[in-house]
């Protein structure tokens, strides 16, 4: 038997061009079609594809979670926040009854 895998090298292709197939691909083109027009497989495309959609759904899940992490924060800020003004009105409620018997 030969080693076929020691004359093999893989290929190798950049981002744009992935992309760009990627956008052929979704813009509604066979993945046969692609396939055979650029030599490459249709397993191979499909994979790319993939790749692509996880990427936008983590960016976006990763965007998500920020959001909901900074309003967290500044609900928590807005919180305590009011606790404080409550508690100085209640003060203030306060001295406006001690100010006003003493006249």
């Amino acid at each position: 038997m030969e080693n076929r895998t020691a004359e093999r090298s893989r290929r190798s292709y950049d981002a744009d061009f992935k992309q760009e197939l990627i956008t052929m691909l979704m813009s509604g083109r066979s993945a046969r079609e692609l396939s055979q027009s650029f030599g490459i497989a249709e397993n191979l495309l499909y994979r790319w594809k993939s790749m692509a959609t996880m990427k936008t759904k983590t960016k976006t899940d990763d965007s998500e979670s920020s959001k909901s992490g900074k309003l967290a924060a500044e609900n928590a800020r807005l919180r305590a926040e009011n606790e404080r003004l409550k508690t100085d009105r209640e003060i203030l409620k306060k001295a406006l009854g001690l100010f006003s018997k003493s006249d």
